[in-house]
């Protein structure tokens, strides 16, 4: 079954800037994913009867919460730690290991940065949450079905990864 909770994970993932599986090396693959998220959160969007754009929130209240909305994605999607940007970082660890008491710090205050950061993530989501709620009003507790969706000429299924090359040039 399908929530207001998928309905603003798949809204973060139609945003394609990182949020529900994306590779940083495949581009069609992460091409496939975000015209999969686009159409999923259509087909929300449609059941739920609230589009999740400033011009598809029909009262001035949901625009105004709508606002605050978009501000706390940009806020989600910006969420990163210094290790983010590293795909591979065995010699990095390799030197802060032999660093001694400074490599020490430095993973600890790694594990503290990864913990708030993860909580953080999950502290966003919940207000994501609670403004949809705010926002869809006596449909906040709807759920749909694949079925529904699929009846909505939705594809549930999303792109399988070994289907795309993950490492592209």
């Amino acid at each position: 079954m399908y929530d207001r909770g998928d309905l603003v994970r798949v809204y973060l993932g139609a945003q394609g800037e990182g949020f529900g599986g994306y590779y940083a090396d495949s581009a069609t693959f992460n091409a496939a994913l975000k015209a999969h998220y686009e159409a999923m959160l259509g087909g929300l969007e449609q059941l739920f009867g609230l589009r999740l754009s400033m011009n598809g929130v029909a009262s001035f209240d949901n625009r105004v919460l709508f606002m605050l909305f978009t501000s706390t994605t940009r806020s989600l999607l910006a969420l990163r730690t210094p290790w983010s940007g590293f795909l591979e970082s065995s010699l990095l660890v390799k030197k802060i290991e032999e660093a001694g008491a400074n490599g020490q710090r430095v993973m600890a205050a790694t594990e503290r940065i990864v913990r708030l950061t993860d909580e953080s993530h999950q502290v966003h989501l919940d207000m994501l949450d609670a403004l949809v709620a705010a926002m869809l009003g006596d449909r906040a507790e709807a759920t749909f079905s694949a079925d529904d969706l699929r009846a909505l000429g939705v594809d549930v299924t999303g792109p399988d990864p070994n289907d795309y090359p993950l490492y592209e040039d």
